[in-house]
C-alpha cells in the first residue's frame, strides 16, 4: 500500500504540473515538444506502475500473462522515459533539423529493440503478502535496467561534451534529474521491494518544470509579453530550423516610460500598446527592455500584414500621441545576421545612426541596409581588433617649406593593417569610426605613436620642426581631450612645440567655446594649431577669425579648382590676402605636379603638401626620404 499511495500522489502532482503547463503560453520550440513528451510519458509510467501493483497485489485473481504483460509494460516505460529524456536534452545541442532527426532515429531504434527484448524475455515477479510487499526480477529486468542506465549515462556524456551548447541552468537541472533516477535505480536494484524509481521520475519532472520549462518563467510579469530569455530561446530555434521569419523592433526614446511612475493616462495608454502589439495576428511579442519591444513573424506573409497594419494605425492606439515617441523598424528577413543578440544590436545600430528624433516613424530595413549594416558592424569589429592588437599605425607625409627650401614638418596619417599584413584604406574605416566613437582611441593612440618615433628617432635632427596631427569633430567635443592629449605628451617627454593639431569646423556653438578652451590650455604649453580642409566647406574664414590657430591648410579641391576655375582663383588669392594679413601661415594640400609646385611657390604659400614630393611613408621609409632630402641637415 505504501508504495501504491506514493503512486498515486506521483500522479496527482505530475497531473496538477500537465495542468498548469497546458493553460499557460508557450513557445513553439523543439525542447517544449519534447518536454512535453517526458511529461506525457512519465505519466504513463506512473500509471503502469499503479496498475502493475495492483495487478501484482490482485495476481490471485487475474490471468498470468495480463499480470506479466502489466510488470513488463511498466519496465518498458521506465526504459522509455529515458529514451524521452535523452531527446529532451538533443534538442539542446543539436542544432539542424535534419540531424536531430537523425539522431531520434537512432535512439528510437535502440529502444524499440531493448522494449522487445523487455516483452519477449522473463520476468519474476514476487509478492509477500504479510508484508505487503512485491517486486520484479529476472532478463526482462535488467534489460529495462542497463538500457535505462545506458541511456542516463549517454545523456550525461552529451551534457558534458555540449556543455557550451547548453544554458547553465538547464544543464546542472538536467544533471540533478539524471543523478536523482541512477541513485533511484541503483537502490531499487540492490533493494527490490524498494519501488522509487516511479516516484524520482516524477520529482525530476517537477524539478525541470520549476527551474526551467515553467511557461510563466519567460514572461514578463508586467506587461504579459514574453520577455529576453524567450526571445533568445526563440530565435535560436528558428535559426536552428533554418527556418525563415521577419522581426518588427520598437524602441522608445525614453527609458523605461511604462515601470517609473507616470501620469495615469500614460500608464493606461502604453498598457494598451501592449495589449494591441499581444493580438497582432502571427507575431511572438518580446520585451526586451524597458523601452524595446521586438515581434517575431514565423511566417513572414503575416508579418507584411503586420506591418501594415502598424504603419496605418489602425486598430491599435496612435502611437505618435504616445508621451515617449518610438522608432519602429521592420527586417523582412534578417539573413545577414545569425543570431538573438545580431538582430537587436541591428535594430540599435540603426536606431543609434538615425536618432531616435528621426521624422519618419518607421524604417524598412531591407537587404542592402542590412548589408551596410553588417559590413559597418565588421569594421568596427576590426577597428576595436586592431587597437587591441596594435595594429594601428602611423604613416608620416612630408611637408616642404617654401620659405627654407626643406622639409621642415609630416601630417601624421593613421592607417591599419589587418590580419592578413595589408594595409586598410583609410576610407574603408575613418567615416565608420567618427560615427561610432573609436575615433578618439584611434587619435590618442595616432598621438602616442608620433610623439615615440619623433623622440626615439630624434626627427629635429632631420630638420624637421613639428608633426601635425589630425583631431577630429568628436575628438574636438570630448571633455578631456586637453587633459589626455597633455598628458600623452608628457609621458613621452616630448617638447609640446613639436606637435601640430589639425581641427575642422563644428558645428555647434557649444562645442566651439569647449574647443576653444582646450586649445588654450594646450597652447600655454606650447602646442600649435592649425585649421584644416579650408575650402572644402568645413572651415571658413569667420572660423579663422574665431579660432587661435597658426596655420591654414587649403584643401586639395580647392587648389585643384584654382588651376581651371577663375572664380576658385580669385577666391583663394582673396583668401590668401585676408589669411596672410592676419599673420597666418598657409599650407597647400594635394600638390600633385610641378606646374601647381611653381605656383604656389610664385604666389607665396608658405607649405606645400602632396603627392608631388611624396606619398605617406611608413615609419623608416620617411627617414630615409629626410635623409635624402634634407642631405644638409642630417649629421
Amino acid at each position: 500500500m505504501i508504495n501504491i499511495t506514493a503512486q498515486c500522489c506521483s500522479i496527482i502532482l505530475l497531473l496538477w504540473i500537465l495542468y498548469v503547463y497546458k493553460r499557460s503560453r508557450k513557445l513553439p520550440l523543439i525542447s517544449n515538444k519534447a518536454f512535453r513528451n517526458s511529461m506525457y510519458t512519465t505519466l504513463a509510467c506512473l500509471v503502469l506502475d499503479l496498475a502493475s501493483s495492483l495487478g501484482i497485489a490482485y495476481s490471485d485473481n487475474l490471468p498470468t500473462d495480463v499480470t506479466e504483460f502489466l510488470c513488463k509494460a511498466h519496465v518498458a516505460s521506465v526504459l522509455l522515459v529515458t529514451m524521452m529524456a535523452v531527446a529532451y536534452v538533443i534538442t539542446s545541442v543539436i542544432y539542424r533539423q535534419r540531424t536531430y532527426n537523425k539522431s531520434l532515429a537512432i535512439i528510437s531504434v535502440i529502444g524499440t529493440i531493448e522494449i522487445c527484448l523487455i516483452f519477449i524475455l522473463p520476468i519474476d515477479i514476487y509478492r509477500d503478502p504479510v508484508n505487503d510487499i512485491s517486486s520484479v526480477s529476472g532478463p526482462s529486468t535488467i534489460v529495462a535496467y542497463v538500457g535505462a542506465g545506458a541511456f542516463i549515462v549517454f545523456n550525461l556524456i552529451q551534457i558534458f561534451y555540449y556543455r557550451k551548447h547548453i544554458y547553465n541552468r538547464q544543464r546542472s537541472i538536467v544533471i540533478v534529474w539524471m543523478c536523482m533516477w541512477l541513485a533511484a535505480a541503483l537502490l531499487q536494484f540492490l533493494f527490490s521491494d524498494l519501488l522509487v524509481v516511479g516516484f524520482a521520475t516524477a520529482l525530476g519532472i517537477v524539478v525541470v518544470f520549476i527551474q526551467f520549462e515553467n511557461p510563466e518563467l519567460y514572461l514578463d510579469r508586467t506587461t504579459g509579453l514574453f520577455n529576453t530569455f524567450a526571445y533568445k530561446r526563440y530565435v535560436e530555434h528558428l535559426y536552428n530550423k533554418g527556418k525563415a521569419f521577419s522581426a518588427v523592433g520598437i524602441s522608445f526614446a525614453e527609458t523605461p516610460w511604462l515601470d517609473d511612475l507616470q501620469p495615469a493616462h500614460s500608464v493606461a495608454e502604453s498598457q494598451q500598446l501592449y495589449n494591441a502589439f499581444l493580438k497582432v495576428p502571427g507575431a511572438y511579442v518580446f520585451k526586451i527592455q524597458d523601452n524595446e519591444i521586438i515581434m517575431v513573424f514565423p511566417k513572414t506573409e503575416e508579418a507584411k500584414y503586420a506591418w501594415s497594419v502598424v504603419t496605418s494605425q489602425q486598430h491599435m492606439p496612435r502611437i505618435d500621441a504616445l508621451p515617449s515617441r518610438p522608432a519602429i523598424y521592420y527586417v523582412p528577413d534578417p539573413y545577414c545576421v545569425n543570431s538573438p543578440r545580431e538582430i537587436l544590436e541591428l535594430f540599435r545600430y540603426v536606431g543609434m545612426q538615425k536618432g531616435n528624433s528621426q521624422d519618419e516613424l518607421f524604417t524598412v530595413i531591407d537587404g542592402t541596409m542590412m548589408e551596410q549594416i553588417v559590413a559597418e558592424r565588421a569594421t568596427v569589429q576590426m577597428i576595436r581588433d586592431a587597437l587591441a592588437e596594435d595594429r594601428v599605425v602611423v604613416y608620416y607625409q612630408p611637408i616642404y617649406s617654401v620659405e627654407q627650401k626643406r622639409f621642415t614638418s609630416a601630417e601624421a596619417l593613421v592607417r591599419i593593417v589587418d590580419q592578413n599584413g595589408s594595409l586598410v584604406p583609410p576610407g574603408t574605416f575613418i567615416r565608420v569610426a567618427e560615427e561610432n566613437g573609436l575615433i578618439i582611441d584611434i587619435g590618442k593612440r595616432v598621438l602616442e605613436k608620433t610623439c615615440r618615433f619623433y623622440q626615439d628617432n630624434d626627427l629635429h635632427r632631420y630638420g624637421l620642426e613639428y608633426i601635425e596631427v589630425n583631431l577630429s569633430v568628436a575628438q574636438c567635443a570630448d571633455a578631456k581631450l586637453s587633459e589626455d592629449y597633455i598628458g600623452i605628451m608628457e609621458n613621452a617627454s616630448i617638447e609640446p612645440s613639436h606637435i601640430n593639431l589639425e581641427i575642422t569646423e563644428s558645428t555647434s556653438a557649444r562645442e566651439k567655446k569647449k574647443l576653444i578652451s582646450h586649445m588654450d590650455r594646450m597652447i600655454s604649453r606650447g602646442v600649435n594649431f592649425s585649421l584644416d580642409d579650408f575650402g572644402s566647406g568645413a572651415s571658413n574664414l569667420n572660423y579663422i577669425m574665431d579660432m587661435p590657430v597658426k596655420f591654414v591648410k587649403f584643401d586639395k579641391e580647392m587648389i585643384q579648382a584654382y588651376f581651371y576655375n577663375e572664380k576658385a582663383k580669385y577666391v583663394m588669392e582673396a583668401a590668401m590676402h585676408m589669411i596672410h594679413g592676419m599673420g597666418l601661415k598657409i599650407v597647400a594640400e594635394g600638390v600633385e605636379t610641378e606646374e601647381q609646385y611653381s605656383k604656389m611657390e610664385e604666389i607665396r604659400i608658405n607649405y606645400i603638401q602632396g603627392f608631388y614630393f611624396s606619398k605617406p611613408l611608413p615609419e623608416q621609409e620617411f627617414l630615409a626620404f629626410l635623409e635624402r632630402a634634407n642631405a644638409e641637415e642630417v649629421k
